[in-house]
C-alpha cells in the first residue's frame, strides 16, 4: 500500500490565520443563506451548528491537504458497508481561499444515556476488517504515527528549553523507553498479534462518540484521524481512560467485548497508550506557553510522569 505523507487535515484549524478563516466563513454563510453559528468544538475542524432553510445542520471548517470531497466520499462508503455516520447534506465543499466548509446531518446527541461500548467495540472491528487499498484510492491514507504530534525527537527539542531539566529527562527517558516498538518516530511496528495494518479511526474515546437521542443507538464521529495502523492503535486510547481520564472502569473491557479481544497487557498496545498520554502532555504543555488554562493543565499532567501521589485526573480538552 502506497502510504498518503499527509492525513486530509493536518493543521488544527486553530493554527490557520484566523482572518482567512472568518472570511471564509462569511461568504460561506451569505451563500448559503445561514446566520448564527454556534461554535460546538474546535480541534482538526472547528464544528459548528447553523440553522438551515431544512433544518439545523452541522458546518466543518477545515485546511485540507487535499479536496474535502474525499470526506463526503468516505461517508457514503461507510454508509454503503452498513456503518452508521452522519451524512453530508452537501455534495460538494464551499472553498474559499485555503479553507474549505462542508455540510452534515446534525445528530440529537443525547449526553445522559449510557453508550453502549460493545456496540462500539464492534464498529471498529468492522472497520478494521475493510480493505484500506479500497479507501487509499480515493482518501489520503498516512500512517498513522505521521502526525506531527507524535514527533517526539522534535517536540522535546522544540520545548526543551521551556520544561524544567528535571521533567525534560523524565519525558525523553519514557520516549526512548518506548523506542524499541518504532522504527522511528513515524512508523510503527506490526506487532504479530495485529498481521497486516488495518484501517484506523485513530481516536476512540467518549468525545468522539455521541448517542442518538431518537434510536439511542452510539455514533463514533469526527474521522480526522483516519489512517493506518496496527489493530491495537484503535485500543490504546481506551486502555488507559479510567486511570488518567477518569472514564468509567467498564468502558474498555466492554468495548474489548465487542471488538472480541482484549488487548490489556499486550506490550504493542500499551506502548501506544503510553505514547497518547506523552502526546497529550507535550501538545497541552505547547498550549499552555500561551494559555494560563492549559499551562495549569499541562502542570498536572506532568506530576503523573513525575509519579507524585497527589497528580489529579487529567482533563480533556
Amino acid at each position: 500500500m502506497n502510504f498518503a505523507e499527509l492525513p486530509l487535515v493536518a493543521t488544527p484549524i486553530a493554527l490557520v490565520d484566523q482572518n482567512v478563516v472568518n472570511e471564509a466563513i462569511q461568504k460561506c454563510m451569505v451563500d448559503k443563506n445561514l446566520d448564527n453559528p454556534r461554535l460546538i468544538r474546535e480541534s482538526m475542524n472547528a464544528v459548528y451548528l447553523v440553522q438551515s432553510s431544512d433544518g439545523p445542520q452541522v458546518m466543518r471548517v477545515s485546511r485540507p491537504t487535499s479536496s474535502t470531497m474525499a470526506a463526503i466520499e468516505f461517508a457514503h462508503y461507510l454508509t454503503r458497508h452498513g456503518f452508521e455516520v452522519p451524512a453530508p447534506s452537501s455534495q460538494a465543499p464551499f472553498r474559499h481561499d485555503e479553507i474549505e466548509i462542508t455540510f452534515w446531518e446534525f445528530i440529537n446527541h443525547d449526553p445522559h444515556h449510557a453508550v453502549d461500548w460493545r456496540h462500539i467495540g464492534s464498529v471498529a472491528r468492522r472497520l478494521h476488517d475493510l480493505d484500506p487499498h479500497t479507501v487509499a484510492a480515493f482518501y489520503p491514507l498516512p500512517m498513522a504515527t505521521s502526525f506531527p504530534w507524535w514527533d517526539f525527537d522534535r517536540l522535546l527539542a522544540e520545548l526543551g528549553s521551556s520544561l524544567d531539566s528535571s521533567d525534560l529527562d523524565i519525558l525523553k527517558s519514557r520516549w526512548h523507553s518506548l523506542q524499541p516498538f518504532f522504527i522511528s518516530a513515524q512508523n510503527v511496528f506490526s506487532s504479530p498479534t495485529s498481521g497486516q495494518l488495518a484501517l484506523s479511526h485513530g481516536d476512540i474515546h467518549p468525545g468522539n462518540v455521541i448517542v442518538n437521542r431518537l434510536t439511542g443507538r452510539p455514533i463514533l464521529i469526527d474521522w480526522d484521524l483516519l489512517s493506518v495502523a496496527p489493530r491495537e492503535w484503535d485500543h490504546a486510547a481506551l486502555l488507559t481512560w479510567t486511570q488518567r481520564w477518569g472514564g468509567h472502569a467498564t468502558i474498555y473491557p466492554e468495548f474489548a467485548t465487542g471488538y472480541g479481544t482484549n488487548y490489556s497487557g499486550n506490550e504493542l498496545a500499551e506502548a501506544l497508550a503510553e505514547m497518547r498520554l506523552l502526546s497529550a502532555t507535550l501538545m497541552r504543555w505547547r498550549a499552555g506557553l500561551t494559555s494560563p488554562d492549559a499551562h495549569v493543565e499541562a502542570e498536572n499532567r506532568l506530576k503523573y510522569w513525575r509519579q507524585d501521589p497527589t497528580a489529579p485526573m487529567w482533563r480533556a480538552v
